[in-house]
């Protein structure tokens, strides 16, 4: 392969970087993606990333051979050794192919993009962060609640209110009222040494981090972690907030608005046993 430039693409398992305009993902958002912290050529979450995936294809009826994912995979992974990164993104993009005009498809076979970015680590944001409330609100009761979808026009725009400001990230409302997550991050409290994360039942999208969180870290930690639903009150008034991304690790939330939070020993101790908040130290960052 005669990858020289980032991002290194393949579509369909050929180098290129082009797809066509009748692609239903590009027309509709009809397709879901994945983005993978990859360690010296290793992806440390692939089996959260896949089973989430896997999830997603089955909710939209979208067929994708296993083997032909993992080999388009292998390809770029195999070109980290070549780069002078110990860090990269692998990013899996999956559409339904183009059925026509119109919304209406009995098409179920899948394109598949996979792509390698570099990754450049977000220095001090581990120490602390701003957060603003989004004016933006998510809809609730959508089929694809929890999945990672193309349709993320609502994150895109709430993004935008950031624009020329401090904060780090946004906190999304539903438009019920109801804390779902930040932009591109989950959301967890802690009150009386339990955490909390909002239910993601009626909308957002389920994080990997979040759900090694709730699955394996604060298990081995012996403390209590729940979902729940969660109001502003609930937020203002938590002694302590982070926020979650399997790119970024963990993140303290410092301030919401004009109200300051500390960091608390519940947020360091499960920032201390993420397995990305401790991946430049391994790596000699």
């Amino acid at each position: 392969m005669s990858f020289d430039t980032y991002p290194m693409t393949l579509v369909n398992g050929s180098e290129q970087s082009v797809i066509s305009v009748t692609d239903r993902g590009l027309a509709y958002g009809d397709g879901l993606f994945e983005t993978i912290m990859v360690v010296n050529g290793e992806m440390p979450l692939w089996p959260y990333h896949h089973a989430r995936l896997l999830k997603g294809l089955l909710a939209l009826n979208i067929t994708l051979e296993a083997e032909r994912l993992r080999n388009d995979i292998d390809q770029l992974l195999a070109l980290t050794s070549r780069t002078s990164s110990d860090l990269h993104i692998l990013k899996v993009i999956v559409t339904r192919v183009a059925g026509g005009r119109g919304y209406q498809s009995t098409e179920t076979e899948a394109n598949l993009i996979v792509s390698l970015y570099p990754l450049e680590l977000e220095i001090g944001k581990s120490d602390g962060v701003s957060v603003h409330i989004c004016q933006q609100r998510l809809p609730c009761g959508v089929s694809w609640a929890g999945l990672k979808t193309l349709n993320q026009l609502p994150y895109v725009l709430a993004a935008s209110e950031r624009d020329n400001t401090a904060y780090s990230e946004g906190i999304l409302l539903s438009t019920q009222g109801d804390i779902v997550e930040a932009t591109a991050r989950n959301v967890f409290i802690v009150n009386n040494e339990k955490v909390y994360t909002p239910r993601l039942d009626q909308n957002g999208v389920a994080g990997v981090m979040r759900e090694v969180i709730i699955d394996k870290i604060t298990p081995q930690l012996g403390i209590e972690c729940a979902e729940a639903s969660m109001t502003m009150n609930d937020l203002l008034a938590a002694e302590e907030i982070f926020l979650t991304n399997s790119i970024t690790g963990v993140w303290p939330v410092i301030q919401v608005e004009q109200k300051s939070i500390k960091v608390g020993p519940v947020t360091r101790s499960i920032q201390a046993m993420c397995p990305i908040t401790n991946v430049p130290n391994k790596i000699g960052m």
